[in-house]
């Protein structure tokens, strides 16, 4: 399928959406004070791995397989980063909030693999 563009179903279309959605609220805690109060570098660390996110979006609207890869990849980044800076929260809203984007993002991940052999292998 390679150079051969394919339609794009509108799971993929729902679960980029929901993808945008998180990336807009991870953006609003990349810049919250408790966020600048963990680290000096970690905001950009944070900020960087949620620009990788959105860009993975990108990539998966336009039925490209890199934007899974990056999608895996920035996934991984941001639960090592929280892991290693110990910023779970584990109380109150902020708690379900954490549960929630985790469940949703392996959500995306199983929906954007199911459909990853329709992909485009171009950039």
């Amino acid at each position: 399928m390679v150079g051969i563009k394919s339609k794009r179903p509108v799971m993929i279309s729902i679960m980029c959406v929901i993808g945008w959605v998180m990336v807009l609220f991870s953006f609003m805690y990349a810049f919250s004070p408790s966020v600048k109060k963990t680290g000096e570098f970690y905001p950009a660390l944070y900020s960087f791995v949620i620009c990788m996110q959105f860009i993975s979006c990108v990539g998966i609207w336009y039925m490209k397989r890199w934007g899974v890869h990056l999608f895996i990849l920035s996934f991984s980044g941001k639960e090592t980063l929280l892991l290693l800076m110990n910023d779970f929260n584990n109380t109150g809203l902020g708690f379900l909030f954490s549960i929630l984007f985790l469940l949703l993002s392996f959500i995306i991940i199983i929906v954007i693999l199911l459909y990853y052999r329709r992909m485009d292998l171009n950039l």
